[in-house]
């Protein structure tokens, strides 16, 4: 596959890094807010309740211990002071609470591992072991949570690993707290609801490199831990503790049944399935000996997304409040402590059902309205601009916008009933970005008026269009430093005044690779080799799928028959008109060639970790018929940039 970035913003990008690394004076720094952010900011210290301190009494309730993150342990020690001028002071108070860390007790016999990863672990003590909901995202952080815990609790072993739902953070570490020998040798279940390993795929490997990347943007992974740069994620602190590296163990359990009642290693736990929620595949979860809900991602201390800025399927916002609305009526009465896989509980049986109504109310409310407004004709930019918050809930702290907002969430349901087009013909095939930015810029009267009418909109505090023209400009000439920097300035800004941390990640990072160019690109196969694994035989041949390079394909037609020895699986793979399909389970009659090698093998040639070619030459890999229409298939995938362009063009 050929390089997808051209020649011109290559050397751009070249050049801006050796400036940098030979003089990193010169290198563009963040900028202060400007004083119409600094007053916007000021000003909202007033408009919320900022003297409620509830919710930190309840981030530090139950505390227990913690222990130093010891790659940084002052990574956020500047978010003691108060709230400076660069950053939304509500995301500010989010991120301090976000920021308190260690193991909690939430109840007898159940205990919280928050602020090692993005996600909490919730560890529910059973009669001979630990139940173990979600282990964090990194097998690091979550070995080093498991063990605070038994350093102040009794070492018992793992005797089941809940996966509440489909996102990495929920199901990484899972190596950390068990291993495939335990699994496989029957000592920890792992229990997930259905269709789990199918949504897994869905999200972190179809669309897994384009999304990775843009997960950069909405965490902010690459930026700096200031008030100028990454403060926090919304749900919690991307920084995971120790060695980055996730895991996946398959599901042994699946839970299928809308509500399922169950004994795990003595503790009665009742599962409720969400499909569809913030998750493909989600449930939550009733402790009714202790009186514990667990609302896994769809009951938190913020808005959530209905489509992230990462992308993912769109979300059901009537189904969202359907189960939450569901988990009240079940549940609301007999309830204690709410908690989440994310942020901290909430005590008491009338502030449980408090917060379940509030949040019930929030999403029928953003579904409703868009809805109502769409159904009058109002495109999705006019809709999201007008919405506001439920009536009520504006000093609500848990339904403020840190992690989705209320702007692309109602978008999000636009796009769930009517798709990417509003209707508007104008906008049925417009022109791909950089012959539009190239006209735009003719029109205006070239790149230097553009530029000086836009500094007097910056002066003037008008940064969303500032962002908007210069984007066009630089998508017509990227190597015009004066709209990069320009373009920079008005990102910056907007993420200051951003009460969303995804919003504030995505603009701050992007002026940062507007001024100092991309990082570093690498070539991926678009999976793990751990998701590789735990994938059934049709999800990979539908991953091989999706790597296919049509045009280089052709009108080639490849059959061929696969059998694993290792596995004892087998399947026919067809590549057909540029298109990649497979039976599992059969032989094709009139294959090109039959492959018989361990899937293990196999896998090493998906991961591009060797060649198919080779495995065959070395006896790996055992071909009866043409062995080159093997080779040949082999060498129809493409692998996947990394680092694609996202703040200017690629050719």
């Amino acid at each position: 596959m050929k390089n997808s970035t051209s020649p011109r913003t290559g050397r751009l990008a070249q050049a801006i890094w050796l400036v940098t690394l030979l003089n990193p004076a010169n290198a563009q720094q963040p900028m202060p807010a400007e004083p119409p952010v600094a007053a916007a900011n000021r000003a909202l210290l007033s408009q919320l309740p900022f003297r409620d301190r509830q919710d930190f009494e309840d981030a530090n309730r139950g505390f227990i211990a913690t222990t130093p993150n010891s790659a940084n342990p002052n990574l956020y020690k500047f978010l003691e002071q108060d709230a400076p001028p660069t950053v939304n002071p509500s995301l500010w108070r989010q991120a301090q609470l976000n920021a308190i860390n260690g193991l909690f007790k939430v109840a007898d016999g159940v205990y919280q591992v928050r602020g090692f990863s993005l996600a909490n672990m919730t560890i529910v003590e059973g009669a001979s072991g630990v139940i173990v909901i979600d282990p964090l995202l990194t097998v690091a952080s979550a070995r080093e949570a498991l063990e605070l815990y038994y350093m102040h609790r009794p070492r018992k072993p793992v005797v089941a690993v809940i996966y509440t739902h489909s996102h990495g953070d929920h199901y990484g570490g899972a190596k950390g707290v068990t291993s495939e020998a335990d699994v496989r040798a029957g000592r920890t279940k792992i229990i997930a609801p259905a269709g789990f390993l199918e949504a897994v795929v869905s999200e972190s490997v179809i669309a897994g490199n384009s999304m990775a990347r843009r997960a950069r943007y909405q965490f902010g992974a690459p930026l700096p831990r200031s008030d100028r740069g990454n403060v926090d994620a919304g749900l919690g602190k991307w920084d995971s503790r120790g060695a980055p590296g996730g895991s996946l163990i398959a599901p042994t359990d699946s839970i299928g049944k809308p509500v399922e009642n169950r004994t795990v290693d003595g503790v009665a736990i009742v599962f409720q399935l969400a499909p569809a929620t913030e998750a493909p595949a989600e449930m939550q979860i009733y402790l009714p000996q202790s009186h514990v809900l667990d609302m896994a991602e769809n009951v938190t201390h913020t808005l959530h997304n209905l489509l992230p800025l990462r992308g993912t399927e769109v979300r059901d916002a009537n189904g969202w409040a359907h189960y939450a609305g569901d988990a009240l009526d079940r549940f609301g009465q007999d309830a204690q402590v709410l908690i989440a896989q994310h942020h901290w509980p909430v005590w008491g049986n009338d502030r449980v059902m408090e917060r379940l109504r509030n949040q019930r109310d929030l999403y029928k409310y953003i579904h409703d309205q868009t809805v109502r407004m769409m159904n009058q004709g109002f495109a999705p930019a006019e809709i999201a601009e007008a919405l506001t918050a439920p009536p009520g809930l504006e000093n609500d702290w848990s339904t403020r916008g840190y992690y989705g907002t209320l702007s692309h969430n109602s978008k999000a349901v636009y796009q769930k009933y009517l798709g990417w087009y509003d209707g508007n013909p104008a906008n049925l095939n417009p022109l791909p970005p950089v012959e539009e930015a190239r006209k735009y810029v003719e029109y205006m009267g070239g790149a230097g008026a553009v530029i000086a009418r836009a500094r007097d909109d910056f002066k003037a505090g008008n940064y969303r269009w500032v962002a908007q023209v210069m984007n066009r400009l630089v998508y017509s000439d990227p190597t015009n430093r004066e709209a990069r920097t320009l373009a920079a300035q008005a990102f910056e800004q907007l993420g200051y005044l951003a009460e969303s941390a995804t919003w504030r990640n995505a603009y701050l990072f992007g002026a940062q690779e507007l001024r100092n160019g991309p990082g570093a690109s690498r070539r991926s196969p678009g999976v793990t080799p751990d998701m590789l694994h735990a994938m059934t035989l049709d999800l990979v041949f539908s991953h091989l799928g999706t790597r296919v390079n049509g045009p280089r394909a052709g009108t080639g037609q490849i059959l061929i028959n696969w059998h694993f020895t290792d596995t004892k699986e087998s399947a026919a793979s067809t590549l057909s008109h540029g298109a990649l399909t497979a039976v599992i389970g059969k032989d094709a009659a009139k294959a090109d060639a039959t492959v018989t090698m361990p899937r293990a093998v196999f896998e090493q040639v998906v991961l591009t970790q060797r060649l198919m070619a080779d495995a065959i030459k070395a006896g790996d890999a055992k071909v009866d018929g043409n062995a080159t229409r093997v080779i040949q298939l082999f060498g129809m995938f493409d692998d996947f940039d990394t680092a694609f362009p996202i703040v200017e063009p690629r050719k």
